[in-house]
């Protein structure tokens, strides 16, 4: 495993410029993209997003010398040192990312009813402008992806290639001792594209703050990256902590590689469609330059593919391209005009993201950060406190639980749900019920740190769904997206739940030497209604982690790729992105993204 070096040292060396101190950060981030005029005519593969998993598999079929690949990026690189400043995680980043907006949420507050839908437009996708928290899920999420009748998705499965996808920085040995820190070196990799590593320099309060979660009965874990995560831990960032810089797609998986033969990538082009032969055989893409889309008359080229295309666009544009290609609801594209090349209902739907309310506490008598720390105090937490529902709501766990699983499946459902779908829906309820009740799988996520009392409390097992289609009066816009929050209701219940554990563990023994003072929700927001009403105006849609609009089911419960990723009723089309997670894992997704990816590559590269 690769030893971090001493802080000390890695305060002197940051004090110097990035590019001054490491020159080889100026190679990383040349841009390598091909010029249009330079693509060939075909390809073997045909990759539609320059993002985390579309690099991931560029990567791995490239190796193969003897094997074609183009990928088409609808983004640009983004050649700012501050991608690779850890310090400027919260820099605007607009410039890099879609611009659009959901459909009025109707369980929403009147002044919180559109929600932003942040996707990034970039080499490097989210990778690239995320917040680098590093985590994965518990075993039961990714052994629900298998019970959904998928082999090998489950953890077993997976984790050879969350392995395969990282290299663990293992903390320097004081620091460890003085923060009581743990690791699992088992569960990662030694010579993996992503580096993992845990901040060196911690506030103090972190300390009591982790009594206080024992205090109230989360459990330790020595990592959750084993499949434990539930409980208190700390979870890795991907972070290259011996140049304190962003470990990300672009440079752990393209820059490597960049200079391969038979690897193109062409930046700023929008894919248009997927062509197919008779036989509804992939035979390439349509695609033309990002700055011409407005233009009616805008000439459009073709790139041919000799074995697949494979798309890579994210939970947002993967389903909109294969609706705009012909495969989707046929309700929806009859309604576009667009030919039905495959009437599968499941595209766009099964939609998943992370709802998130918020907490905020001025501590009036919690102890001050050092005054000359080592290295810069962390901007985002490595600590994370992963809770049950039985530890977040004692008294009312089971009922929530009993009264999910009694609902009939398609109540709460978006109307254009077929009986497929809600089918589908059934068998992930059984399931979701079923982690609900358990205490080795989460609820809620609480990152912390201890430099402030301002607090993300994460629904982790969203029990809504939601929909992302194209617009029927104009496809090539972007996407028509409703996240359906709160629109199963027991999502809302469980909101209202996070607010009141919130207060007990600041009523801990060891929280309370804080002296906390509420200020959001604020003491006075204090029954049942005003809790729900502060949860409706305030709860934010998404954490970025959009998901499951393209699912890894069986094609009979609404899916729509089996389990080698092949798109259902088309042959020479393959989804490796995030929108074939069929249930959101309780984590931010980036590790998963790596995983799937590192998976899908694998099976690619065995066919025939």
């Amino acid at each position: 495993m690769a030893k971090l070096f001493k802080v000390v040292f890695l305060w002197k060396l940051l004090s110097i410029p990035l590019a001054t101190a490491y020159p080889q950060l100026h190679t990383e981030l040349k841009q390598r993209a091909i010029n249009p005029e330079d693509t060939k005519g075909a390809y073997d593969y045909v990759i539609i997003g320059g993002g985390q998993s579309g690099l991931v598999v560029a990567n791995r079929l490239s190796e193969d010398p003897k094997v074609s690949v183009l990928v088409v990026e609808y983004g640009y690189f983004d050649d700012s040192y501050d991608v690779l400043d850890i310090q400027q995680v919260f820099r605007d980043t607009s410039h890099t990312k879609y611009n659009l907006t959901s459909v009025p949420q109707a369980q929403l507050g009147e002044g919180n009813k559109v929600q932003n839908v942040p996707a990034a437009a970039v080499v490097g996708g989210g990778s690239a402008i995320n917040g680098m928290f590093f985590n994965r899920g518990s075993a039961d999420d990714y052994d629900n992806w298998e019970k959904l009748g998928n082999p090998g998705w489950g953890f077993k499965g997976l984790l050879p290639y969350f392995i395969k996808s990282t290299t663990l920085q293992i903390p320097d040995a004081e620091f460890a001792k003085e923060f009581n820190v743990t690791w699992d070196e088992k569960v990662y990799g030694n010579d993996g594209p992503i580096q993992a590593s845990i901040y060196p320099v911690q506030y103090p309060a972190l300390k009591t703050l982790w009594t206080g979660f024992e205090e109230v009965g989360a459990e330790p874990q020595r990592t959750g990256d084993n499949g434990n995560a539930y409980g208190l831990f700390w979870a890795t960032r991907s972070i290259d902590d011996r140049t304190r810089t962003r470990s990300y797609a672009r440079t752990g998986y393209y820059a490597p590689v960049a200079d391969r033969k038979n690897l193109d990538l062409l930046t700023g082009w929008r894919v248009n469609t997927i062509t197919f032969d008779k036989k509804k055989q992939a035979t390439g893409i349509n695609m033309q330059p990002r700055d011409s889309i407005t233009d009616a008359k805008a000439k459009i080229t073709s790139i041919k593919t000799h074995k697949e295309v494979i798309l890579a666009a994210g939970a947002l544009h993967t389903p909109q391209i294969l609706q705009r290609s012909g495969i989707g609801p046929a309700s929806l594209l009859q309604k576009a005009n667009i030919p039905v090349l495959v009437d599968l209902p499941g595209v766009g739907s099964n939609m998943q993201d992370h709802p998130q309310v918020t907490m905020i506490f001025n501590y009036t008598t919690a102890p001050a950060p050092p005054a000359n720390p080592p290295a810069p105090l962390p901007l985002m937490a490595n600590s994370v406190a992963l809770l049950p529902l039985s530890l977040v709501s004692p008294a009312n766990y089971t009922s929530f639980a009993k009264s999910y699983l009694s609902q009939t499946p398609g109540s709460y459902l978006p109307k254009t749900y077929t009986a497929a779908q809600k089918a589908g829906y059934a068998r992930q309820q059984k399931l979701l019920g079923s982690s609900l009740l358990r205490n080795d799988n989460s609820a809620i996520e609480i990152p912390f740190s201890g430099g402030a009392g301002y607090y993300l409390l994460m629904l982790t097992k969203p029990l809504s769904r939601g929909t992302i289609t194209l617009d029927p009066s104009n496809p090539y816009a972007e996407p028509v997206v409703d996240y359906n929050t709160f629109g199963n209701p027991t999502d809302l219940a469980i909101a209202i739940e996070t607010y009141k554990f919130g207060r007990v563990l600041h009523q801990t023994k060891s929280v309370s030497t804080f002296g906390p003072v509420e200020l959001n929700p604020g003491a006075a927001v204090a029954t049942e209604k005003d809790l729900e009403k502060k949860a409706r105006d305030t709860v934010v849609s998404t954490t970025a982690h959009l998901s499951g609009t393209a699912a890894l089911m069986p094609r009979e419960l609404g899916g729509v790729v089996d389990s080698e990723l092949r798109v259902y009723g088309v042959g020479g089309l393959t989804v490796v992105d995030s929108s074939v997670m069929p249930m959101i894992p309780g984590a931010h997704l980036c590790s998963t993204v790596y995983a799937v990816a590192e998976k899908a590559a694998e099976i690619i590269k065995g066919r025939k």
